[in-house]
């Protein structure tokens, strides 16, 4: 923190910025104001703000503008609560009215001017400097949580006809976005920010950045820049009026801000194209998507039309084969009738037709015992069927009886099977017999297999 910086001399503060002017733009000391100050502290009249009564005198040196301030004589021993003023704060007002001398060229300039000596008040706002003479005030802020809207009204309330030019400290112009509220309460009254970055006390190296505080088209705030130079490279009218390159700031402020809206309009109305746009490309997607899904519903509906179709076609295909079946079953059933009703005829006749198999409805061949003369299902019998005997056998029962003659007369017998026999005929069930390739050679099989299985070799020749 800088040292004792401010002095209390004939109901007036002198701050030590007052001893600096500029002089053909070399910022040096004031001799005439060095000593009137080294006299009034030989003299005790120079005391200390705060009221502890302490006499101060003035250090000025020459080996830095910064080692020049004010002290307490010895010997006080009392309790001082004058608060302490930061570096950056003092040097900035170094800086400050060294510009003002420069560019206003009065000798009249006054530090920390309270707000009484110029209106019937008694609050304790201060202007930081003032020149009577050419109706100008200057207020400087180092920290922002000192801008508050009753600074600025009593200030305004009270200037006296002065035009007021607000000043701030430029290091935390910054906003990230977030609405600047100190920096606002300048640009209100003011129209934009001044804001003072120095480099020590030293005039020639200050910087003044004129910026003000806009919402952009994302409803961010954002700092625009106006101008940014030395501090010297500004000037102040005889209107009091902010001068840069022979441009009011305040012409150069409606310039930017056109710019600006042009800009922040532009995007926004390029947004509202691309979101029209978007809305466009949104409804043809949209109608592509509606156009697709009327076509899967038409193909799944469709689909469900092929299916039904299949489905019909299907049952009436299962309904005709179902009809065959039906047909089939019957006239099987007619063929079951017609077989058995001929089987009952043959046995009601007693006849036993020898030129084909004797079946029943089911497929079981009968056969007639030579012997008994029981006429029986096949498996009741021992053995049956040859030459000249189709249908006849003998059964189980007289098989099993020794006393029954088997003798026949075997010449009559022959006779008869070769006077009956047939090569192309089977001699088992009476049906066709027809040459077959088997897989190991040529040989006769009866035309009724599976059910009747007799077959004979084809001898070589």
């Amino acid at each position: 923190m800088a040292q004792r910086t401010v002095a209390l001399c004939d109901g007036k503060f002198i701050g030590i910025e007052s001893i600096y002017t500029v002089i053909d733009g070399k910022q040096i000391n004031i001799p005439d104001k060095l000593e009137q100050l080294r006299a009034k502290s030989r003299n005790n009249e120079l005391f200390c703000p705060c009221g502890c009564g302490a006499n101060l005198v003035l250090v000025a040196g020459e080996r830095n503008l910064r080692e020049q301030h004010f002290r307490i004589k010895e010997g006080f021993d009392g309790i001082c609560q004058m608060p302490v003023e930061g570096i950056n704060s003092i040097d900035s007002k170094i800086a400050l009215k060294c510009w003002l001398e420069d560019k206003l060229h009065t000798d009249d300039i006054e530090s920390r001017v309270p707000i009484r000596t110029v209106s019937e008040s008694e609050r304790k706002y201060e202007f930081t400097f003032m020149s009577a003479k050419k109706k100008v005030a200057l207020s400087f802020c180092n920290e922002y949580r000192n801008l508050s809207d009753d600074k600025f009204t009593i200030l305004e309330q009270h200037s006296n006809g002065n035009s007021i030019i607000y000043v701030a400290s430029g290091d935390k112009s910054e906003t990230n976005g977030q609405y600047p509220e100190g920096l606002m309460k300048i640009q209100k009254r003011q129209g934009y920010c001044l804001l003072l970055n120095v480099d020590g006390a030293d005039y020639s190296k200050a910087e003044l950045t004129v910026v003000y505080y806009e919402k952009n088209a994302d409803g961010v705030w954002e700092k625009v820049n106006i101008a940014r130079d030395k501090l010297s490279k500004f000037d102040i009218s005889d209107s009091s009026q902010i001068m840069y390159h022979n441009h009011s700031l305040s012409d150069m402020l409606k310039e930017k801000q056109l710019e600006f809206n042009k800009h922040k309009q532009a995007i926004i109305y390029q947004r509202e194209l691309d979101k029209i746009h978007a809305e466009e490309a949104w409804r043809a997607d949209e109608e592509r998507r509606k156009q697709a899904r009327i076509k899967a519903e038409k193909d799944r509906k469709a689909e469900l039309e092929r299916r039904e179709k299949e489905r019909i076609e299907q049952e009436k295909i299962a309904a005709e084969k179902k009809e065959q079946a039906r047909m089939e079953q019957e006239r099987v059933e007619v063929e079951k009738r017609q077989k058995r009703q001929e089987f009952l005829k043959v046995i009601n006749s007693g006849d036993c037709p020898e030129d084909r198999v004797l079946t029943d409805e089911g497929g079981r061949r009968w056969v007639l015992c030579e012997f008994c003369g029981k006429f029986a299902p096949a498996s009741a019998f021992a053995s049956y069927g040859g030459f000249g005997k189709l249908n006849k056998g003998k059964c189980y029962e007289c098989s099993r009886n020794p006393n029954i003659n088997t003798e026949v007369n075997v010449s009559e017998e022959k006779a008869r099977q070769k006077q009956r026999y047939d090569p192309n005929i089977c001699p088992e069930c009476g049906g066709r017999l027809r040459l077959i390739q088997g897989p190991f050679g040529k040989f006769m099989g009866c035309e009724n297999y599976p059910t009747c299985k007799f077959n004979r070799r084809v001898r070589k020749k």
